[in-house]
């Protein structure tokens, strides 16, 4: 929306926040529309003086952000709110869309002084309060503190800090912005979603990896009773001026992140909600691969998995029974694909139905038709040719967010000082297509996850989960 229709829109977005509940029960999601799948354009690699601000991203200059101030938290809250809303339009004053592309959005000075300010000094009350705790992870090590889905209030509080308060708020209506641009239904409070303060002391690096991988995966298959899943991740850099300057508060903790320079159309998930598994180079860029994890087996075929067991049901002495064979007995095939320009879809493999217990289960890239093998890469692969690298300085300020599936990022020890951010993950929605759904308390998982709840109308057929990435831990290699 255009700047000046900004008050216009407080009302709408104080709606939107107070009806953000439980995102509706799964459906299959529309197509986008083609424009929005258009080819992103080649990204040149950043200098190093610029290595904190991404070349696909459109970030106002320091001193357009710098106009919209706050001010202190102790302010009156008729201030305050004035305030708030001049901040909360530098969130539509940037362009978000680097992100469908597998692109990581950075923009430094995203965040006011004062309120930069005054998040440091919570964080800081908090650790010397002793809430805190260390997490030695297989990534790396972090001191770090969760905040609550909801609201962001530390464990103990009954509300969160007024620069928390202010710092959600922000986020609720960046939210609105990512879900127009991205086409995405998304949540900072439903499952996947976290926030959490980090401070990284120096030597404390965090390992390569991605954050979120397909639940069809064997490592993922926990996953499988969730209805919703990590989205996007996001970081808001709260380091102490001067940071990677000479005589600064520290250095070194650089977010390393290695998107494809020549990714085309949209990538992490699609528009029906498959998430994108690996890439494939056949002369026309990277181009996503996604895999339909719910592919019909040839027991179901022309039938819904409901009306399969109606048909079973006489065979059985109880509903328990039933769904204890059927869950052994029928789980979906799966399909890798790729998108056109248009959203539509172009299949890459053969459907491969689950194999039996004595069968070997082939890679990701064996399930690919073998022409296309060759231009096979996961996207958890390091080191491939067509990934650039895009770094990021923890300075004070910056925002990045990028797609949680399509960019493998890692963090370099910290040199100097002491590194703090706030960051976490936005969730968005898991669609399970309906012939895969059944009544409620049948099929679903024993123990409900919180986004199960029992007035849901229809639950998930437990999905197993078998498809193996047996590459993803190399180097990537021809």
């Amino acid at each position: 929306p255009p700047l000046p229709l900004w008050p216009m829109l407080l009302p709408m977005l104080a709606a939107l926040r107070g009806t953000r509940s439980a995102l509706a029960a799964p459906r299959m999601a529309s197509v986008l529309p083609p424009a929005d799948y258009t080819t992103a354009a080649p990204a040149t690699v950043l200098p190093p003086a610029d290595y904190t601000m991404a070349a696909s991203a459109t970030v106002l200059p320091p001193a357009d952000c710098a106009a919209a101030r706050m001010v202190t938290p102790t302010a009156r809250s008729t201030a305050q709110e004035a305030s708030t809303a001049e901040l909360e339009a530098c969130v539509y004053a940037h362009d978000y869309s680097c992100i469908a592309n597998g692109r990581p959005f950075v923009a430094p000075n995203w965040l006011s002084d004062d309120l930069l300010t005054a998040l440091r000094a919570d964080a800081r009350a908090l650790r010397d309060a002793g809430s805190f705790v260390d997490a030695n992870e297989k990534l790396g090590k972090r001191v770090k503190l969760s905040l609550t889905e909801r609201d962001w209030c530390a464990p103990g509080e009954e509300a969160p800090s007024e620069a928390r308060a202010v710092a959600r708020r922000l986020f609720d209506t960046l939210l609105v912005e990512l879900e127009r641009v991205l086409g995405r239904r998304l949540s900072l409070e439903e499952h996947g979603a976290q926030a959490k303060y980090a401070i990284a002391c120096e030597g404390e690096p965090l390992a390569f990896h991605v954050d979120q991988r397909h639940e069809a995966l064997q490592s993922h298959e926990e996953h499988h009773g969730d209805a919703t899943r990590r989205s996007l991740g996001w970081l808001l850099y709260l380091s102490d001026d001067g940071w990677d300057e000479p005589g600064g508060s520290g250095s070194g903790g650089t977010l390393l992140t290695y998107p494809r320079d020549d990714a085309v159309g949209e990538c992490g998930v699609h528009a029906c909600g498959d998430l994108q598994v690996g890439w494939l180079e056949r002369g026309r860029g990277s181009e996503p691969v996604f895999l339909d994890g719910w592919a019909v087996p040839h027991e179901m075929r022309g039938r819904s998995l409901q009306e399969l067991a109606r048909e079973a049901a006489a065979h059985f002495s109880d509903e328990a029974s039933l769904w204890a064979s059927l869950r052994g007995q029928v789980q979906p095939a799966y399909q890798l694909y790729c998108a056109g320009p248009d959203g539509s879809r172009e299949n890459v493999s053969p459907v491969w139905e689950r194999p039996a217990a004595h069968e070997r289960v082939p890679s990701l890239r064996e399930m690919l038709e073998p022409r296309w093998r060759d231009g096979w890469s996961s996207t958890i692969a390091s080191g491939h040719p067509r990934q650039r690298t895009v770094a990021v300085s923890p300075r004070g300020g910056t925002l990045v967010v990028f797609d949680a599936v399509a960019v493998p990022h890692e963090v370099t020890a910290v040199l100097a000082g002491e590194r703090l951010a706030l960051f976490g993950f936005i969730a968005g929605e898991r669609p399970v297509p309906h012939g895969w759904r059944t009544e409620p308390g049948r099929a679903a998982r024993r123990n409900l996850p919180p986004s199960w709840r029992p007035e849901e109308s229809q639950g998930e057929w437990y999905h197993e989960g078998w498809a193996r990435d047996f590459h993803h831990h190399f180097r990537y290699t021809r």
